[in-house]
C-alpha cells in the first residue's frame, strides 16, 4: 500500500512538479492535523489549500487549477515535502480538533446563526445558500437575479476576483444540477442558458493567471454536452 513519502510524492506527481515545489518549501503555512490528514495553505499568486494522508494509502487534495484536473500539484509536494522534514525531526504538526463534531454539538439556532454570519462576510457562501434556497423553495425565478448580479461583467476583473468568480460559476453549475436532479428540466434549461449569457465575456475581462475561471467556465460547458 502506498503511503507518504518523497518516493511517492515523486511517482505521483512526476519529476517537474516535484522540481517546482522545491521553491515552494518556504510558502507552506498553518500545517496542522485533522482525522488522520495534514492540512496547509500554500501561497503564490493565490492561496491554495492543501490536504494529503498523514500515514495509510496516499490520497491528496488542492484547490489550484492543474489538482482540479487530477494532477498531482507542486502544492502537493510542498506540504508533503515539509510534513515529512518536520516529522522525521519530532515537529508534529499541531491536532486540530474535530469540527464536526463541534458544530453537531451546537442547537438549531446556534447552527443558523453562524452560517448567518459567515454568509455576512462571505459573499461566495452567501450566493451558495441565497441558490440553495431558491431551489427548496420552488421560488426559481431569482436564481437568474442571484447569478446575473454574481457573473455579470462588463469591465476587467483583477486576479484577486478571480477565486471568488470562479467559485461562483461552480455555485451556479451546481444549481442547474439540482433542478436537473428534482426534475425541473425546464427551470435548469432557463437557468443555464441565463448563466451562460452573464457569464459569455469572463474568458476575456476576468483576470485569470491560475486558470480557475477556465476549469470553472469549463464545467459548465460541460453541461451542455451531458
Amino acid at each position: 500500500m502506498a503511503e507518504l513519502s518523497r518516493e511517492q510524492l515523486l511517482h505521483t506527481a512526476g519529476q517537474p512538479s516535484f522540481d517546482r515545489a522545491l521553491d515552494y518549501l518556504d510558502r507552506v503555512s498553518g500545517r496542522r492535523l485533522s482525522q488522520g490528514r495534514v492540512h496547509a495553505t500554500v501561497s503564490g499568486r493565490a492561496r491554495y489549500r492543501v490536504q494529503l494522508t498523514d500515514t495509510g494509502h496516499f490520497f491528496w487534495s488542492c484547490e489550484c487549477p492543474w489538482a482540479m484536473e487530477g494532477n498531482c500539484c507542486k502544492h502537493v509536494v510542498a506540504v508533503g515535502l515539509v510534513h515529512l522534514f518536520d516529522r522525521e525531526h519530532g515537529e508534529q504538526a499541531p491536532q486540530v480538533p474535530e469540527v464536526a463534531t463541534h458544530l453537531r454539538s451546537l442547537d438549531h439556532e446556534s447552527l443558523v446563526g453562524l452560517l448567518l454570519a459567515e454568509s455576512e462576510r462571505s459573499p461566495a457562501l452567501a450566493l451558495e445558500l441565497e441558490a440553495r434556497a431558491a431551489v427548496v423553495s420552488g421560488d426559481t425565478g431569482v436564481l437568474s437575479s442571484l447569478f446575473e448580479s454574481a457573473l455579470e461583467v462588463s469591465e476587467p476583473v483583477p486576479q484577486e476576483q478571480a477565486s471568488y468568480y470562479a467559485r461562483a460559476v461552480h455555485t451556479a453549475v451546481d444549481t442547474v444540477r439540482a433542478l436537473e436532479q428534482s426534475s425541473r428540466e425546464e427551470d435548469a434549461q432557463d437557468l443555464l442558458e441565463a448563466v451562460h449569457a452573464c457569464a459569455e465575456d469572463a474568458e476575456d475581462l476576468v483576470e485569470d493567471e491560475e486558470g480557475e475561471v477556465a476549469a470553472a467556465l469549463d464545467r459548465l460547458h460541460e453541461i451542455d454536452t451531458a
